[in-house]
């Protein structure tokens, strides 16, 4: 009822014609695809077919993403007036986002000849310093001064008033060409995270010692971080805009620090709600990747020893390779704790999620898991054989049955006695060759730091997965959904996060989520989620102290093992149930009132 009652107050032919532009429009690099291809038919809703994305042509993704399509009149009346050189402009339909219109500009050629033209005219305009910016500055600044030299050219054939929409320094040029050109287009200009505030957490600084005023971010800040250039164009963006953006109230205050401006209204992040498979769905998906997870788990661990692995809890984090941004040390200093706590037949799978470089699987773990799948197959078909016979034969084949099921007995005890014969070292905590010293590794040091080697006395075990999830993979054979809805609870105990959608994620795939008050979801779930029992928890960092913090982790953690699968269930389906109060059909209104206020104020 609510979903049809926030569609119903939308005006599907809208009176304005949006165009919104991203660098990640057709080009999945991160979060902000996220939103945008989870909220595109929302758009739709809000602006009928009066919208355009306008994205970053790179022909790897436009193969997947986008379908070149016939242009309509004004895309085509846009184009011959086009006045700038060297770029090509695509039209089609972007796949990933209900097929709404997209346009995908290549300029390779103009920012080749270029790009210090735009650099010289925003350091004149706006005081961008960019005298030493590195190379992946050029690209996103070049194609952003494109686009936005075609929403001038389009807004003169729509036929309405064009509001155009920004997201993130990348595409923030857009905004700029048309503040510098004059050209008086209402704009919003969406910070997701600033990039000096990334670049400061990336580096181990607390934005919170910001934040709460113990400390100052000063003028040398943003060249001692190296991302001057870009820290500039989002300040510019950001203060030039007609309205201003963040997507959660933490990046409104870190933008206040940073940028120098606090948003004008805070755009929340959803998910659509329409594309989660159904109850009966998620539990044959569920079902499925259970399956497949105890496949890799048992031909990753027997060969070495056995361990009870009936009911096993499932430990899930994920994310991008940034260690300390993200949490990961606190995750794995608490699983740590966890393994210290745990005696008798209680165990965890904790699996780390996180791509890095690699060259291959390694050879042990190769050799192990193929003769695993060849005891396996042989098993079954014995078992299968002999459920033939069983269904054949009457109480007077009992000698025929008798030798099928000793053949079965001879098998298990030969294949197993394979399968387990002694190996010189524990399981791999990673069962790939990275493309660097391992001992180098963040993730491996942090694990041997606490002890968790996959040894027969961990009661943690441990596999850092460091390839993108994704079906037909050498080994595990999981996407990344697959993977939440066969875990238990995610961790997602990330330090800094403008948003975070990693533990909605898990929730809405029925898992337990666990995140920070240092996220934007965390900390908006801390003041707008009203439930007993959420599913979704929030681990408090503001103000306290480390130790403190991953004996909590840990607490939660040996709780959670210590549950009975009922009460796990009770806590899933909540966690679910949580999440659907997500749904951009209650946030995408946030979106229409930033278009009516740049409208109104131009």
């Amino acid at each position: 009822m609510f979903l049809y009652y926030v569609l119903f107050i939308y005006k599907v032919d809208s009176d304005y014609f949006l165009a919104e532009v991203s660098f990640e429009a057709g080009n999945k690099v991160g979060g902000i695809w996220t939103v945008l291809t989870s909220k595109s038919a929302y758009i739709e809703q809000l602006c009928g077919k009066n919208y355009l994305a306008i994205g970053f042509y790179n022909p790897s993704q436009a193969a997947v993403e986008f379908i070149e399509a016939t242009p309509p009149q004004y895309i085509n009346d846009a184009i011959a007036e086009f006045g700038l050189e060297g770029v090509k402009i695509y039209f089609g339909k972007w796949t990933s986002a209900n097929d709404v219109d997209i346009v995908l500009i290549d300029s390779k050629e103009f920012e080749k000849n270029h790009v210090n033209e735009v650099k010289n005219e925003f350091w004149d305009q706006f005081k961008i310093d960019s005298l030493n910016s590195p190379e992946d500055y050029n690209e996103p600044l070049a194609w952003a001064y494109v686009a936005g030299a075609f929403v001038e050219a389009i807004s003169k054939h729509v036929g309405l008033k064009l509001v155009v929409q920004a997201h993130e320094w990348l595409s923030a040029g857009a905004i700029l060409y048309l503040k510098s050109k004059q050209i008086p287009l209402p704009s919003v200009f969406t910070t997701h995270a600033t990039v000096l505030g990334r670049a400061m957490a990336y580096s181990g600084e607390d934005m919170f010692s910001f934040i709460n005023g113990a400390k100052v971010v000063d003028a040398a800040a943003p060249y001692k971080y190296g991302v001057a250039a870009k820290h500039f164009t989002e300040k510019a963006g950001a203060n030039n805009a007609t309205v201003f953006t963040t997507v959660s109230d933490i990046v409104r205050k870190e933008a206040e620090l940073v940028l120098g401006k606090g948003a004008d209204i805070v755009t929340i992040n959803g998910i659509d709600l329409i594309d989660l498979p159904h109850q009966e769905d998620l539990d044959l998906l569920r079902f499925n990747a259970q399956k497949k997870l105890k496949n890799f788990v048992d031909g990753y661990f027997l060969p070495y020893y056995e361990f009870p692995r009936a009911d096993l809890p499932v430990f899930t984090t994920a994310g991008r390779y940034e260690f300390y941004d993200k949490g990961y040390d606190l995750f794995i200093d608490a699983l740590g704790q966890l393994d210290k706590s745990l005696s008798g037949d209680k165990y965890v799978l904790a699996m780390i999620s996180v791509p890095s470089g690699t060259i291959g699987l390694k050879n042990e773990v190769v050799a192990n898991y193929l003769t695993y799948l060849s005891i396996k197959s042989s098993l079954d078909e014995d078992v299968k054989n002999f459920d033939q016979l069983v269904t054949a034969f009457t109480d007077s084949n009992a000698k025929v049955l008798d030798k099928a099921y000793s053949k079965i007995l001879n098998d298990t005890r030969r294949l197993s006695a394979q399968l387990t014969k002694q190996k010189p070292t524990n399981p791999p905590l990673c069962p790939f060759m990275l493309s660097y010293q391992e001992s180098d590794d963040l993730i491996i040091k942090k694990l041997r730091e606490n002890g968790l080697d996959n040894s027969q006395t961990n009661h943690v075990k441990v596999i850092f997965y460091p390839k993108y999830l994704t079906v037909g993979d050498e080994l595990l054979n999981l996407t990344y959904n697959e993977l939440l809805a066969a875990s238990t609870a995610g961790f997602f105990l990330s330090k800094y996060e403008p948003f975070g959608y990693t533990p909605l994620e898990a929730a809405s795939y029925m898992s337990m989520a666990f995140t920070t008050d240092h996220s934007g979801f965390g900390d908006y779930c801390e003041g707008n989620v009203k439930t007993t029992n959420p599913g979704i928890f929030i681990e408090k960092l503001v103000g306290k102290n480390r130790t403190d913090v991953v004996k909590h982790i840990a607490a939660d953690m040996l709780n959670i093992v210590s549950m009975n699968e009922d009460a796990r269930l009770k806590l899933r389906l909540s966690a679910r149930q949580t999440a659907e109060q997500f749904g951009w059909a209650k946030f995408i209104p946030l979106y229409a009132r930033a278009y009516d206020a740049a409208l109104r104020a131009s």
